[in-house]
């Protein structure tokens, strides 16, 4: 019996991501050429043309397939929890081998290539997006004091992660999420009794 025709087509298009994944992580972005990919994956020049119409297309979905998606909160947790489960949860994502071999290449993208730049911070709006939603039960929960800067408070608590996982320590994140989590709950009580 022959194989659908979706299956096909979205298992060729696997084979296209992963292979192009996988050239921009060894070869930077200049050694994502559409015969590269074509080659390593093993699927035809034409068939990568029906999935994506230039080799930018095809890079900023790769990018946009390799972006993790961190998923709602859960807000029933208490802000203490809540902000705990969703920092442990992108400290998960950052200690991940396949997303910490990638973020150099991607941010080397961003840097020449605008579609790249609109999904990377569209990923980042995202995620501010999510932790203003924690922050804003904070405040409800007198835990915290207007006014917060969710992208500031993104940096401050996901920006030693980032680093650890660039610099290929890891194995530090457990503990780095523990601390910096332990710091900006503490700087939280001591405002709001302050207040």
């Amino acid at each position: 019996m022959n194989e659908p025709t979706s299956a096909r087509v979205a298992r060729s298009r696997e084979k296209l991501v992963r292979a192009a994944t996988d050239l921009l992580v060894e070869a930077g972005p200049r050694g994502v050429t559409v015969d590269a990919v074509a080659d390593r994956s093993g699927v035809a020049k034409s068939t990568l043309y029906r999935h994506w119409a230039s080799r930018d297309d095809m890079l900023v979905d790769v990018v946009r397939c390799n972006v993790p998606d961190s998923g709602p909160p859960d807000l029933s947790l208490g802000f203490a929890g809540a902000l705990r489960a969703y920092i442990e949860s992108l400290a998960a994502t950052l200690a991940d081998p396949e997303w910490s071999r990638i973020v150099p290449a991607l941010m080397s993208l961003r840097a020449t290539m605008p579609e790249l730049a609109e999904v990377v911070d569209g990923d980042r709006d995202s995620k501010a997006d999510v932790l203003r939603s924690i922050l804003d039960l904070g405040v409800d929960e007198g835990l915290l004091t207007l006014p917060i800067d969710a992208e500031e408070t993104m940096i401050v608590l996901v920006g030693p992660l980032v680093f650890a996982s660039i610099t290929g320590q890891s194995e530090r994140l457990a503990t780095l999420t523990d601390r910096v989590l332990d710091d900006f709950m503490a700087a939280s009580r001591s405002q709001v009794s302050h207040t």
